[in-house]
């Protein structure tokens, strides 16, 4: 799998974290650890899918829930979020629960119904669970309910990542100026000071994780001509006669899905040019070779 240096950095610090957390360790035993930690980063950068490689290098399920998926207990529309993660975390011995697109969490204070799914967030961050409800209310079949203490037991191994865009703060306050994730680190692209000084995460939320966010931006030039070598994007244009710039690949409309539209466009046109490649090859042979930046 392809990562430029910035998930690498945050792929890293993922899994130095998680394992700290799942091993379970006291290093200091009078201070509590911060280890549920917050990726900051636009659309597409690959927030999921760095969490999701971290969960599947630590043995861990991987469980992605989203505001738009969020029901409280008395929902029509399915389980309550709760019960859904205490599922989870009653037949499998590591999760890895994913709070994703945490910006969007920003009217939990606006109704009734949002205040429920705020109260239901920040005691689940805070490592409350209702497990004696969910005990009386599942039926777990032919299977035997684990008890109260087992399950609080399991839930110690239920690791939580945060992450969010945040979009609002790269604009500027300027009438017809605006700022963001660029590729050149002159273009006036934010970062982390910017994020943090905007107050636009709240201090309740930022409270629940650690203060040192990760923070996620697109490649620059440098890292997208990398990535299109790695790939086997330029060798490919080659044959083709064809040559893909760096600045061609707009990072901001899609993310990594712009670097995958030019590689399907590529291998659509070597396809009609060679009809017979697309007899199946041996998997050592088929296609270019993945790999990671250096």
């Amino acid at each position: 799998m392809l990562f430029t240096k910035s998930q690498q950095a945050a792929r890293n610090t993922l899994l130095q974290m998680g394992k700290l957390f799942y091993s379970g360790v006291q290093i200091m035993p009078d201070l509590k650890l911060r280890l549920y930690p917050l990726l900051i980063g636009p659309t597409g950068v690959g927030k999921s899918q760095i969490v999701k490689t971290a969960a599947n290098r630590l043995g861990a399920y991987y469980l992605r829930i989203c505001r738009g998926d969020w029901n409280v207990v008395g929902s029509r529309a399915g389980r309550p979020t709760t019960y859904q993660v205490l599922d989870y975390v009653a037949t499998h011995p590591r999760v890895l629960l994913h709070i994703d697109e945490l910006d969007k969490f920003t009217d939990l204070q606006s109704g009734d119904w949002s205040a429920s799914i705020a109260g239901n967030l920040w005691s689940m961050l805070d490592g409350v669970h209702p497990v004696a409800e969910y005990l009386r209310d599942v039926n777990f079949g032919d299977q035997p309910a684990p008890t109260g203490q087992e399950l609080e037991a399991r839930i110690n191994n239920l690791w939580i990542v945060g992450s969010g865009t945040w979009q609002s703060v790269y604009q500027s306050s300027r009438a017809g100026s605006s700022i963001g994730f660029g590729r050149d680190p002159n273009d006036g692209k934010v970062g982390m000071e910017a994020i943090m000084g905007s107050n636009l995460i709240s201090r309740e939320l930022l409270n629940r994780f650690n203060n040192d966010a990760i923070f996620l931006e697109y490649p620059s030039l440098e890292e997208t001509q990398c990535l299109l070598n790695a790939s086997g994007i330029t060798r490919l244009a080659k044959q083709l006669g064809v040559r893909v710039e760096p600045g061609s690949i707009d990072w901001t409309h899609g993310g990594m899905r712009s670097l995958e539209t030019v590689a399907t466009r590529l291998a659509l046109a070597y396809h009609r040019q060679n009809p017979a490649s697309l007899t199946k090859q041996p998997a050592s042979q088929a296609g270019p070779e993945a790999g990671q930046l250096p």
